[in-house]
């Protein structure tokens, strides 16, 4: 077999070597060599070896003192041996295995090049979901918008987003550390959603299966069993935890318990409302991050996803169908809209029913162009599968300001017309020309 690299150039160098004769660009030459090939690094220990047995049988009928040179020499042969051996045992150092691996992800969004071997380093997932796999069998699913690290074999930090951990029964003692203080698993399933209220950081948790401990109030720790949720508030005085966010008992049963296998979507190629600003009379807001705006709109966010203090979709205010304006900032020839509806994630209520469209050139003087109905959301949601958009066209019109206003929405199933927790709400708006 033909070797990987010269032989002869090689058998050039090393004489110069050991006369100490070489060049710096044959020193970079000799390292390039050595480096990118095994048969030349083992040639160059053959003849390291013979340089040596040669030196040390030579006769010795006269005791000779060797000069200043002769050790200059003795002793770069020996730093050169001694490199050899550090970057012969480097280029030989079993490979490590990391200690989690990116194993899958479903329409997932990074920011920044992503290196799947640099998991211990703070990662950004936009959108999408993606699942981590630790060696000891420990799966993490996560849901954009995140920010997380794999911090150890047993430990995991997210900053921010929704995860979703799976711990194998015989294993003990993973750690997922918030903002809000560490959550360690008992072996178990469970579910948290990390984001921010006014006065700091807000984490919702949920059990699925077996037990996990959280930060507590009067005990340094609380124990959570199957079906228990709590939010655990971080705020000046301490830890404060509460069950309901708002209006509504902690639920977390909308998670990714699995990686989605597949992600819908319809086509927002052409959409002239993706980013753009929009404002509303006002929105649904209570404490702890269950703020709902309606600049949501416009996000390209879909499917009622997101944290406290970061939720994808705009909630009118109770009792109140809502409007909200999207400023297109010039005028647009427009012939279309597409809405996605909103179920207000599990609870399954505050979706807009009838509404009606009306445009503008200037934002103060509005006609109507359309009137109609969304259907309501069927439930429950699937991670992963974005809620169907529904299209309205009409007449095409030249227009910069475009309004929505509910005139009716859907209350909770059970939900009577004086139900304190209703009103109207979507997920995203969508603006196309004809």
């Amino acid at each position: 077999m033909k070797p990987d690299y010269d032989p002869s150039r090689l058998d050039a160098l090393l004489p110069l070597l050991f006369d100490e004769a070489l060049s710096a660009a044959q020193i970079a030459e000799l390292n390039a060599l050595l480096r990118d090939s095994r048969e030349a690094r083992n040639h160059y220990r053959a003849s390291l070896r013979l340089h040596a047995a040669l030196i040390r049988h030579r006769r010795t009928d006269v005791v000779v003192t060797p000069n200043r040179n002769q050790v200059r020499m003795q002793t770069a042969l020996a730093l050169v041996a001694l490199a050899a051996c550090v970057m012969v045992a480097a280029f030989y150092q079993p490979a490590r295995k990391p200690i989690a691996a990116l194993t899958g992800s479903t329409a997932a969004l990074w920011h920044g090049n992503l290196d799947t071997t640099k998991l211990d380093e703070p990662m950004n997932l936009v959108r999408g979901f993606a699942e981590i796999t630790y060696q000891n069998g420990v799966r993490v699913i996560l849901e954009g918008p995140c920010r997380f690290e794999v911090t150890s074999a047993s430990s995991m930090n997210v900053d921010h987003g929704r995860a979703t951990v799976r711990v194998p029964p015989e294993i003990n003692g993973f750690h997922l550390d918030t903002p809000a203080g560490r959550i360690t698993d008992l072996g178990t399933e469970f579910g948290v959603a990390v984001g921010s209220g006014v006065e700091g950081p807000v984490i919702l948790t949920e059990v699925f299966d077996g037990e996990i401990e959280i930060p507590a109030e009067s005990t340094p720790r609380k124990r959570l069993l199957s079906g228990d949720s709590l939010a655990i508030i971080r705020e000046t005085g301490g830890t404060r935890l509460v069950s309901t966010l708002g209006d509504y008992r902690v639920d977390l049963r909308d998670s990714a318990r699995r990686l989605p296998i597949s992600s819908g979507g319809s086509s927002a190629e052409g959409n002239l409302a993706l980013g753009k600003p929009v404002t509303s009379r006002a929105h649904y807001a209570r404490a702890h991050g269950s703020v709902f705006p309606a600049s949501t709109l416009t996000d390209g966010r879909l499917n009622d996803s997101g944290s406290p203090g970061d939720w994808s979709y705009w909630l009118a205010p109770n009792h109140d169908s809502g409007e909200f304006t999207v400023d297109l900032l010039s005028p647009h020839r427009i012939g279309r809209v597409d809405l996605q509806n909103t179920r207000n994630r599990s609870h399954d209520d505050r979706g807009l029913h009838e509404f009606k469209l009306l445009v503008s050139e200037d934002g103060i003087d509005f006609w109507e162009i359309f009137h109609g109905e969304l259907a309501r959301i069927a439930g429950p949601s699937q991670p992963g599968v974005d809620f169907p958009f529904e299209s309205f066209a009409f007449a095409p019109v030249t227009a910069r300001y475009v309004k929505v206003v509910g005139i009716s929405h859907f209350r909770e199933r059970d939900g009577t017309v004086d139900d304190e927790n209703q009103g109207g709400g979507l997920n995203e708006i969508r603006i196309f020309a004809p």
